[in-house]
């Protein structure tokens, strides 16, 4: 069986145009609050954002955006695939948490999901993420997550 191999890389402006393009597929939209083009440029322009493109090969499949913290904490923002179903957002999450460790020697990562998004729950339990706290958004509830390492 052939290992799917995942590339993360800084991502351009001209990468942007295709993560609002994905943002809005009916299955992504629901569960993130999507951003407009130019709020994810003016995001990309602060310096504790880090926008990273997903490769397969040459091929973009997918986004990642993360918030860094001082103190080692790193916020896990956002996960965009293209193309769901292949098993491609746990592999970035992994090369995400690798891409950190080695970049920033980050000694936590946290993030936020929908009550409704079990798919996503399912993933970040599988992955190790904890979950240590849960607040009212409108009429969900948002779950946060957390991996030490």
């Amino acid at each position: 069986m052939n290992q799917i191999e995942l590339t993360l890389l800084p991502s351009t402006l001209v990468d942007l145009a295709q993560l609002v393009s994905w943002e809005k597929q009916a299955e992504v939209e629901e569960f993130i609050l999507p951003n407009t083009y130019q709020q994810h440029v003016d995001m990309m322009a602060q310096d504790n954002f880090l926008y990273l493109s997903i490769f397969q090969s040459d091929r973009l499949v997918g986004f990642l955006i993360l918030a860094i913290e001082a103190g080692g904490g790193i916020e896990f923002r956002r996960i965009v695939i293209g193309h769901r179903g292949q098993g491609l957002g746990q592999l970035a999450i992994q090369a995400m948490e690798y891409y950190c460790l080695e970049h920033f020697a980050c000694q936590r990562i946290w993030l936020d999901v929908f009550d409704f998004n079990e798919r996503g729950q399912h993933i970040y339990r599988k992955l190790g993420y904890q979950e240590f706290k849960r607040c009212q958004h409108g009429e969900h509830q948002l779950l946060f997550f957390e991996k030490h390492f």
